[in-house]
């Protein structure tokens, strides 16, 4: 259990404080009274500003200069490019972001047990904590259930998460007993877990699939235990939420206090918003509400909640449509099965597919692939456009059943191309399948491309 009084006393640095987690964790440990506070950051001190700007560009400019400004006067010290995590075996205590072992700069890190913003809320939140995990689905819960908890007027209800942006650690934390933090817990963020032992309040598990195996030594079974990190550690009376119709999930021996959700069983609620009309993001509805049948909040609110909901960025966001035809971002979809269950949202015979991206190792997931293909069949896809490293492997393989593909340069020739092929009541889904590493930095860069792209049609 970490100690508050000896961690004021005590010599804590904070890894990457340009990035969101990384000012987050700083602002927090300033704020409790950390005044041998040292960061690090491996850009140069020309650099620092413009990085901790594009990281926090949820914020207006006045926003960010006042934040930057209270960061800076943070640290007792901050070490950069060239002298980027000096004296480090000095700390009492480490903070850095979920991230860090993705950056060779932090090898240097390994040896230490490192903290995050997951262990000081298990440490320090006095509230009820839902923490939710899964491969695919969790930021989506845990966007429901917030905007279901805060009908409830008289309580404070946060989000938290890798999907959110910076999060203010300190206004969570001192919000008292009677609020309410809802948190997307990553695979990455659920490797800190084990440092503090403890378990949010009411946990939910969406699905396991065989993704990001690549920051567990490419182990599908160091994955899933990562992931079985989140509940590990609750106590008789808390809730576990498990999904019942994910196969892998099918496979464990869960424990007694674990109660499970499917579609077969779900709540009847009257929905009719079409973002819904996806299974896989039914599904995540289904577990939203009975979190909020936890907390008591009726039918009628939910579902007013539900059919109001729109989508975050990037996660089958319908952005425009023009002369009858319809343009979806699901640049989020990172994973054939995502795509696949974007597919099966659609009116079958109505779509052009635009796959885009990159992948480690394809081979590994040839019978996923091959699932998608199928799928595309299925729902008659029109016209497939693909671009980026993937193609050299996925072009031949849809090919060999599926010849309405075609390869393109970049993400903008596929718009360009399948706006061109397509006619009034088409859909143009940008759904890859594929991670954005290449053409773009991350899924929200490229998304955000698309947008631009659509918008420019005229």
């Amino acid at each position: 259990m970490m100690d508050l009084d000896k961690l004021k006393r005590s010599e804590v640095h904070v890894v990457g404080i340009s990035g969101a987690e990384g000012s987050s964790l700083a602002l927090f440990l300033s704020g409790m009274g950390v005044t041998n506070l040292i960061g690090h950051d491996f850009k140069s001190p020309a650099d620092f500003k413009k990085s901790f700007f594009a990281y926090h560009d949820n914020f207006s400019l006045a926003q960010k200069n006042r934040l930057f400004s209270k960061l800076l006067r943070s640290f007792k010290k901050i070490h950069f490019r060239n002298t980027y995590l000096s004296n480090v075996d000095r700390a009492d205590y480490i903070f850095a972001p979920s991230s860090w072992f993705r950056y060779p700069e932090n090898k240097a890190l390994a040896p230490y047990k490192l903290l995050g913003w997951y262990n000081l809320l298990l440490e320090f939140f006095a509230g009820t904590m839902i923490g939710v995990t899964g491969t695919a689905g969790k930021g989506t819960v845990t966007n429901l259930i917030y905007q279901i908890l805060r009908q409830q007027k008289k309580k404070k209800v946060f989000l938290i998460g890798d999907s959110w942006h910076y999060s203010d650690l300190t206004k969570i934390i001192k919000a008292g007993k009677q609020a309410i933090a809802v948190a997307e817990v990553n695979n990455r963020v659920l490797t800190f877990a084990r440092h503090s032992q403890k378990s949010p309040k009411i946990c939910v598990l969406t699905n396991i699939l065989g993704h990001h195996l690549d920051d567990h030594g490419n182990s599908f079974s160091r994955y899933k235990k990562v992931k079985l990190e989140l509940a590990r550690y609750q106590k008789p009376g808390d809730i576990f939420l498990v999904n019942a119709d994910d196969l892998e999930l099918k496979k464990i021996n869960w424990p007694k206090r674990t109660k499970f959700y499917s579609l077969k069983n779900s709540v009847k609620l009257k929905l009719t918003n079409p973002y819904f009309n996806n299974e896989h993001l039914l599904s995540d509805a289904v577990v939203a509400a009975k979190v909020g049948k936890i907390f008591k909040i009726t039918d009628s609110t939910i579902t007013k909640v539900f059919n109001k909901f729109k989508p975050r960025i990037g996660r089958f966001e319908p952005i425009r449509k023009y002369r009858g035809v319809t343009f979806i971002n699901d640049s989020a979809a990172s994973r054939p099965e995502a795509t696949l269950f974007a597919l099966k949202a659609c009116v079958p015979g109505t779509t052009i597919l635009i796959l885009q991206g990159y992948r480690k190792d394809p081979q590994k997931i040839k019978s996923k692939y091959l699932r998608l293909v199928e799928v595309i069949k299925q729902t008659k896809v029109k016209q497939i456009y693909i671009s980026g490293q993937i193609s050299d492997y996925l072009l031949p393989l849809i090919k060999m059943s599926f010849p309405n593909i075609a390869q393109t340069k970049n993400l903008a020739e596929s718009v360009k191309l399948a706006w061109k092929k397509s006619a009034s009541g088409d859909v143009i889904l940008l759904s890859p399948a594929n991670e954005s590493f290449g053409e773009f930095s991350d899924y929200r860069a490229r998304g955000d491309k698309f947008v631009k792209l659509v918008k420019k049609i005229t």
